[in-house]
């Protein structure tokens, strides 16, 4: 025969042992915890010296410099996001008025940048002058 005090404790008991297992009854840590805030974008504020053509010109043919070693699908990928920068500095000097548009158009065309989006076509390397025989 059962004990009916021990019955009437039954529920009690189990609610208290379900109360302290973790995570139970509750919702994890981590939905709790507030999301990060989203980075904020910030753009680089072109300037009078950094919108002269020698110096966007200067700029675009030494970027790529550190990384001649890499393979030509690399190469290809950071080449495609230097255009994409470059052309936006080339709007955004414009823009600003430190750059006419005729002038971001020889630039545009004496770099070779390419538009977004263009598939930039992988070389194979070129040796450089002091490898060649």
């Amino acid at each position: 025969m059962r004990n009916p005090a021990a019955a009437a404790l039954q529920p009690l008991l189990w609610g208290l042992l379900l109360g302290l297992l973790p995570g139970a009854g509750r919702t994890s840590e981590a939905a709790e915890r507030p999301q990060p805030p989203e980075a904020r974008v910030r753009y680089f504020e072109s300037d009078p010296q950094a919108c002269k053509p020698e110096a966007i010109s200067a700029s675009y043919k030494s970027h790529l410099q550190p990384y001649a070693d890499q393979s030509p699908e690399v190469l290809a990928k950071l080449r495609r996001v230097q255009d994409d920068l470059t052309l936006a500095s080339l709007k955004r000097c414009v823009q600003k008025g430190l750059l006419t548009r005729p002038q971001a158009s020889v630039l545009f065309r004496s770099l070779g940048l390419t538009l977004p989006g263009t598939v930039i076509p992988v070389t194979a390397p070129q040796p450089s002058p002091a490898t060649a025989p």
